[in-house]
């Protein structure tokens, strides 16, 4: 009988898809303001939101949409 999984270990996998990402963003030369906004937004203070992400690659924005 297999050992049953842990249920926490899938809770780690968007955390590890998200620093695969940022690494490769740097890896390709990736603006590294841009990299640090989007470590904040998905990986420190998770916001999913589009708002969020929006200024997590594009920075403040002075006009509102």
């Amino acid at each position: 009988m297999a050992a049953p999984r842990k249920l926490d270990t899938t809770a780690d996998v968007p955390t590890q898809v998200f620093q695969k990402f940022l690494e490769s963003v740097t890896a390709a030369g990736g603006n590294a303001e841009t990299v640090g906004r989007l470590k904040t937004t998905l990986l420190e203070k998770p916001d999913l939101s589009e708002e969020a992400l929006e200024t997590a690659i594009f920075g403040e924005s002075s006009d509102d949409d």
